[in-house]
């Protein structure tokens, strides 16, 4: 290599982490003549005086673009970027030669697939625009592999979770009517039997990210009107809806089998996202009751369910998040709050379920507080539709079921 070439800093080659460059050379004023040159570079570089140097640095470090003179004693440069092509094909690969051989070209072109062949002498600015070129290369050969990666989740992702559709199938949770000692409704849960998609959190996540809710949504009301003749008379249903259904036109359609059963379903808006970023979400709740069905607004207390749902939505049920739940009956403060919610739900007329119960005690203090309908694992877990309630006993341990 040339080591006259000037100490001009280069312009930045990539923008984020600095791309590494190798220089290798079997003549060390040169190699350190380069470190000199580009100790200001927006770049990393590493040196070798040997092919058998370089593959140790390749081997401990990522490496990005390799500039190797052709002729050197131990190892030429085609055969060192010819083994470089086979270790790391992603790394860019230029030879500096100055009288090349056809062979030595010949075998530069065809084993070693290098990026650009440099002629000594070589003048800073040509280098510099070679190393530019392949640092612009290297970058796009990450965006690409970023981009295959992505689509390869993605695809992944999208079997994964039509194989889950395939396996969806209902189960059904009671909320149990402390005054009327007996079941109010039925909360429908989806779950599926694809080992992928682990649980309904993970389902729904990936219906989102796959731009699929909708679809997920109408699949779960199928399998709902599959159950619903076997509702006892006396029961409601709540459904999930994922607030991006809410302008499902099969779900607001006069044509839904579910419409029969209109005055005995919930619709429970599950705010996995902002309502108040879907300008139509008071309308569409205005056409479902058009239609018979009753709404509820989810989770009240945790994310993005609040006050300004109720006022939005005019549900005529909320549920409040087993957040505010667990543990009621030794914090005073969620005593409190959920006491304001019940207060301020029965001027509005509307009902009230507490969800995520789990103990006598946290049972006895809602009841204390007057909230008359009540959900959790200490009356029932989620089963088969629709399983008859076996009420705690005496000894106020949860409900096995």
């Amino acid at each position: 290599m040339n080591p006259s070439l000037s100490s001009q800093a280069p312009p930045s080659l990539v923008a984020g982490s600095p791309t590494t460059v190798l220089f290798v050379d079997d003549e060390p004023h040169v190699t350190a003549n380069f470190r000199i040159m580009f100790r200001k570079a927006p770049f990393k570089v590493l040196v070798a005086n040997s092919g058998a140097q370089a593959l140790g640095l390749l081997a401990a470090s990522s490496v990005d673009v390799v500039v190797s003179d052709e002729q050197m004693p131990d190892m030429a440069g085609s055969e060192l970027l010819a083994e470089v092509r086979k270790l790391y094909p992603e790394t860019v690969r230029i030879i500096l030669t100055g009288e090349a051989s056809l062979d030595a070209a010949i075998s530069a072109i065809n084993k070693a697939g290098i990026f650009r062949f440099l002629r000594k002498p070589c003048g800073a600015d040509e280098l510099l625009a070679c190393l530019k070129e392949a640092a612009h290369a290297r970058e796009a050969q990450r965006r690409a592999a970023a981009v295959e990666l992505d689509t390869g989740l993605r695809l992944n992702l999208a079997k994964n979770f039509s194989l889950a559709l395939g396996a969806l199938f209902v189960v059904a949770q009671p909320v149990v009517s402390i005054s009327e000692h007996g079941v109010f409704a039925y909360e429908i849960l989806a779950r599926t039997r694809e080992p992928s998609i682990p649980h309904a959190g993970a389902f729904f996540a990936a219906a989102e990210e796959l731009g699929r809710v909708r679809e997920l949504d109408r699949a779960i009301r199928k399998k709902i009107v599959e159950v619903m003749p076997a509702l006892p008379d006396a029961s409601n249903l709540l459904i999930n809806l994922h607030p991006e259904s809410l302008d499902d036109p099969e779900l607001l359609s006069e044509e839904s089998e579910l419409l029969p059963y209109a005055a005995r379903i919930i619709y429970e808006i599950t705010e996995r996202s902002d309502l108040h970023s879907l300008e139509s979400a008071r309308a569409q709740v205005t056409r479902l009751r058009a239609l018979g069905y009753r709404v509820a607004v989810d989770d009240l207390g945790a994310g993005y369910a609040g006050l300004s749902s109720i006022a939005l939505l005019q549900p005529e049920l909320v549920k409040i998040d087993m957040g505010l739940v667990r543990g009621v009956d030794s914090s005073p403060t969620k005593a409190a709050l959920i006491s304001s919610v019940i207060a301020l739900c029965d001027k509005l007329n509307i009902l009230v379920i507490a969800e995520g119960v789990e103990t006598a005690a946290e049972s006895a203090r809602l009841q204390e507080l007057e909230c008359d309908l009540l959900q959790g694992y200490y009356y029932a877990r989620p089963a088969a539709p629709f399983c008859e309630l076996a009420w705690p006993d005496a000894s106020g341990e949860p409900n096995p079921r």
